[in-house]
Formats: structure tokens, C-alpha cells, sequence
């Protein structure tokens, strides 16, 4: 779109002079959120009209004037001269390439909103995407660490696989080192309806979602993924809130479950506790314990200790898991009682050891 001579059929066709120019984006989009239920222009602004141009990568581009030199029904004339100008500078669309477009544009401005620490903004009312966003979402997010070989993970790929997997249209946003990946309440509700065991909680189905989904793609490109979901749904002015909740989650999953790439945040409720408290404090409270860094290093104790917490302290399934005999698992209980004198079997010495456990994976594992 040539803006100069735009500018100039703008001009003859009202009789006055406009002046072009590029409005910084954070501020633009903070006086859109503020417009909630208007379209896309003409604006007031601080006593002047400004009519949206095009985004660009300095800013956004406006024209404007003052208020006294323009009518409301010019106004809305240059208005729609500008939107005419738009849609002919893309005489043939491509609606896949749209989408991308669109989802791009709302990843920017999501990373923008968690930068600023602007988490509960609705989208901008001149957003394409917006009419999408209307309604609860389930969110999902999705890490992919590229091993550099195999094709490139592509917005267009991703987004027909996700198609297949969930039976219907979702919404697919890229973000700087994230997929985030928004479900609609009905879709989401029809897959409840589906679930083949009725005594399946949301949870069991929001869990086994996660395992198809990383199964999906892990068969389609090589490299290591991670995977989290959303315990609950979430409307458009929570979208910067939940991305950010779910981006912590993934680096709570990185640090205390090594070995699992599907990262639930209601099974690291502790461990967000444990990681919230200030790194000295912890160092403090792991000196108190006393330093068990040796014993802790053993992987055989270790994998015990891990495997004995997650089974709920249960002997007879701990000793199943690890494929040991129910006396080797309580000579291994009974020889970390006598270096420790702590008996993991007893409540309160198993939260200490829990605790422990938690906080030498924060502040000895690199």
C-alpha cells in the first residue's frame, strides 16, 4: 500500500491535510484495550482523529488530524478508504497463510504482554483473531528443543496434525520458544462426552490428552519435547496469565521430573512451593537437615526414595516398580534409617525426606 499517495486521495476527497504518523505499538495497544466494543476506526485520540494504517516493524501506522478539521461522516469516509486500500493491496488471500499471520501477530502481542508484566489485558478490539478467542479455552503449551536434524517443526504441519488429533479446528500460537495450543470449551466438552471409562476424572482426561498429544508429535519430529496443559479454562483476558503460569510449569517439570517430558501442574504443587522460596532460605533449611549430598548422589538410593514417594509410600507396589523383592526394598529403607535416622515409612520423616529430595534437586543438580 503506497501511504504517500494514499494520503493524498484522502486529502483531495476532503479538502484538508493529514499528517502521517507511526504510533509506538505498546502504547497503541494499550489505548485499544481500553476501546472495548469499537471497531477498527475511526479513533478520538487526545483530540484528534487517527485512522489505522498498517503495522510495521517500527510501530503503527496512522494518519491523523484534529478533531475540528474532519466531521464524523468524513471521518468514517477516510476510514473506509484506508480499509478499501488494505484489502486491495492483497488482491489474492491465502487463508492458511492468513491464519499464520494472525497467529503470529497474537503471539507477539501475548510475549509483549508477560515482558511488561501486562497479564490481564483483553486482545485489542482491531485484533483479526479476536472473533476466535470468544468463550473459555482449555490451553496447552508446547516446547520443542530442536536435536538439528529432521525437517523444521512448521506452524502449517503442526497445525493439520492438531486438526487430525483433536477432531476439529484449534487455535495454534507461536510464541518465541513455545506452541501454544488454545482448545474451545465445546471441543473440549464433546471429548469429556467421548472418554471410553466413565469414572475417568477431568484430570485422568486432561493427562491422557497430554500423552496422545506428545506421542503425535514426537512420531512426526525428532528432537526433545515438553508438554503441559491448563487444569481449567481460561477466557481471552487470561491468555498472557495462563501462558505465563504454563511456562513455569515447564521449568518446574525441567528441574524436579528429569526423566518425564509431560509436565501436569497439579502434580507440582509442592515443588512450585519448594522453588518459590528464596535461594538462601533454602540453603539454610537443607544445611539444618544436614548435608546428605553423597547418600543422594546414589542413583539406587535415589531411584528408591523417588519410586517409594510416588507409589504413596506403598512397599509391596514400590518393590513391583523397581523389580526387587519386598525384603531388598526394606533393607533399603531400614540401611538409609541407620545413616540418616530417618524412617521414610513414618509421615513425618517421609515430608522431610520429600522436602529434602526437592531441595537438592534445586540447589546441587546444575
Amino acid at each position: 500500500m503506497d501511504i504517500k499517495l494514499l494520503k493524498q486521495q484522502v486529502e483531495r476527497v476532503i479538502g484538508t491535510s493529514l499528517s502521517e504518523n507511526v504510533r509506538e505499538t505498546q502504547a497503541w495497544n494499550h489505548v485499544m484495550s481500553e476501546r472495548s466494543g469499537q471497531d477498527a476506526g475511526p479513533y478520538r485520540i487526545d483530540d484528534r482523529w487517527v485512522w489505522f494504517v498498517d503495522r510495521e516493524p517500527g510501530g503503527i501506522r496512522v494518519l491523523e488530524t484534529e478533531l475540528s478539521k474532519v466531521s464524523e461522516a468524513e471521518a468514517r469516509l477516510i476510514h473506509l478508504l484506508l480499509s478499501a486500500a488494505r484489502e486491495s493491496s492483497h488482491p489474492v488471500p491465502n487463508p492458511k497463510r492468513d491464519d499464520e499471520t494472525r497467529s503470529i501477530q497474537l503471539g507477539e502481542w501475548l510475549q509483549e504482554r508477560i515482558e511488561l508484566g501486562e497479564l490481564n489485558l483483553p486482545l485489542p478490539e482491531h485484533f483479526p483473531m479476536k472473533p476466535k478467542l470468544k468463550g473459555r479455552m482449555l490451553p496447552f503449551l508446547l516446547n520443542w528443543e530442536s536435536s538439528g536434524q529432521g525437517q523444521a517443526l512448521s506452524f502449517s504441519k503442526l497445525n493439520k496434525l492438531l486438526k487430525s488429533y483433536f477432531g476439529s479446528e484449534v487455535i495454534l500460537v507461536p510464541l518465541k520458544e513455545d506452541w501454544l495450543i488454545l482448545l474451545a470449551e465445546e471441543l473440549f466438552m464433546s471429548l469429556r462426552e467421548e472418554s471410553e471409562e466413565a469414572a475417568e476424572t477431568e484430570l485422568d482426561l486432561l493427562g491422557a490428552l497430554c500423552q496422545g498429544l506428545y506421542e503425535l508429535v514426537t512420531n512426526e519430529w525428532v528432537g526433545g519435547f515438553h508438554l503441559t496443559v491448563g487444569g481449567t479454562l481460561i477466557g481471552e483476558a487470561e491468555l498472557a496469565s495462563a501462558t505465563l503460569f504454563l511456562r513455569q510449569t515447564l521449568a518446574l517439570g525441567r528441574v524436579f521430573n528429569v526423566t518425564d517430558p509431560i509436565h501436569l501442574p497439579w502434580e507440582l504443587k509442592l515443588e512450585r512451593l519448594i522453588y518459590s522460596i528464596p535461594e538462601e532460605q533454602r540453603r539454610q533449611f537443607t544445611l539444618e537437615l544436614g548435608d546428605r549430598t553423597g547418600l543422594l548422589q546414589d542413583e539406587e538410593t535415589l531411584t528408591t526414595l523417588e519410586t517409594f514417594f510416588a507409589l504413596d509410600c506403598n512397599v509391596s507396589e514400590t518393590a513391583k516398580r523397581l523389580y526387587i523383592h519386598r525384603n531388598t526394598l526394606l533393607y533399603r529403607i531400614d540401611k538409609f534409617k541407620q545413616e540418616t535416622g530417618l524412617d521414610v515409612r513414618t509421615f513425618d520423616d517421609a515430608v522431610l525426606v520429600k522436602l529434602e529430595l526437592l531441595l537438592y534437586k534445586v540447589t546441587k543438580r546444575p
